[in-house]
């Protein structure tokens, strides 16, 4: 199991940013986290990378960004697929596993590792307890896993398969819009004529949606692409954003914080294209989503005691 100084805990300024003691308890937890699932991987002979931030801060600071408050790693899909089951059945308690293959009503396309269930809102004795189990973190945080597939390399093929692809994850990401516009309907239809399939109009139909999205992105063969990508991030970007297959034919280890993290040999080409060829020269300010990610959860702890000290005015 990993050893945390109490030392780590202690906030911090890098490169100008101060780091609370809040966050440092947040990364401790993910810290863990990471721990448990590098275990099971290997466990499993399953490959494993570093992504996103965290390759970032692996490659530029052997350490977390100082500004990101979370863990992303990636795998090749084939590996993805099958890992899902596995951490299903391992994961130890009180972790939890979310993804739309083995969750009901979760619709990320990612692979999703959090500490815990339920936000502890302080009334909750069990709550408590993982609470100080992890380190005083009474929040919900968690580590991303993405699936890696292969982008044809016959310009053809691509244009069918991308258009493909964004049309099944445009109508899985904003179902809620073209169901209420009445839109969902002869939009799905014209998709499933398409790849001559049909889905069930049933309660689990926007899950069912992002499996198609999923399906599409499987269709290539490794023996038919040059390069791969995280499709869902070339729903934005495009698919020229995408990495040479072979960056990731190898592994390395390198620092980060007082552990060791598996990154792509060609983490150059990988960094290249997500953040530009000048990477190395920290940006302040470039996080994906709101910082820190627990101030909605704070929000909500702050919502229930008010609604506790109601109970007592009445």
């Amino acid at each position: 199991m990993l050893k945390i100084s109490d030392s780590f805990y202690q906030e911090e300024t890098r490169l100008g940013f101060t780091i609370t003691e809040t966050m440092k308890k947040a990364w401790a937890v993910q810290l863990e986290m990471f721990d448990v699932i590098m275990d099971i991987a290997q466990k499993h002979n399953i490959s494993i990378w570093a992504d996103y931030g965290t390759l970032l801060g692996a490659v530029r600071h052997k350490g977390f960004v100082p500004w990101d408050d979370d863990i992303d790693l990636c795998m090749l899909r084939k590996d993805y697929m099958s890992f899902q089951n596995i951490l299903k059945e391992e994961l130890p308690s009180p972790y939890k596993i979310s993804s739309f293959y083995v969750t009901e009503g979760y619709d990320q396309p990612k692979l999703l590792v959090t500490n815990r269930h339920h936000l502890d809102l302080g009334n909750n004795p069990q709550e408590e307890s993982i609470t100080n189990i992890q380190h005083g973190c009474r929040y919900i945080t968690g580590i991303d896993i993405f699936p890696l597939d292969y982008v044809p390399s016959d310009v053809e093929q691509l244009n069918i398969i991308s258009n493909l692809y964004i049309s099944a994850y445009d109508l899985a990401f904003d179902f809620d819009y073209y169901k209420s516009t009445g839109e969902l309907e002869s939009n799905l239809i014209q998709l499933e004529n398409l790849l001559s399939t049909k889905l069930e109009r049933d309660n689990h139909l926007k899950s069912s949606l992002w499996k198609m999205s999923d399906a599409i992105a499987m269709m290539t063969y490794e023996y038919e692409a040059a390069d791969i990508a995280h499709y869902s991030r070339c729903v934005v970007t495009g698919f020229n954003k995408t990495y040479p297959k072979q960056s990731f034919s190898k592994t390395i280890y390198l620092d980060f914080e007082m552990i060791q993290v598996p990154v792509p040999e060609g983490f150059d080409n990988v960094l290249s294209s997500l953040y530009g060829k000048e990477y190395m020269t920290p940006m302040f300010g470039t996080a994906c989503h709101d910082y820190p990610f627990y101030k909605v959860q704070d929000k909500r702890i702050l919502f229930n005691n008010r609604l506790g000290q109601m109970g007592d005015i009445f």
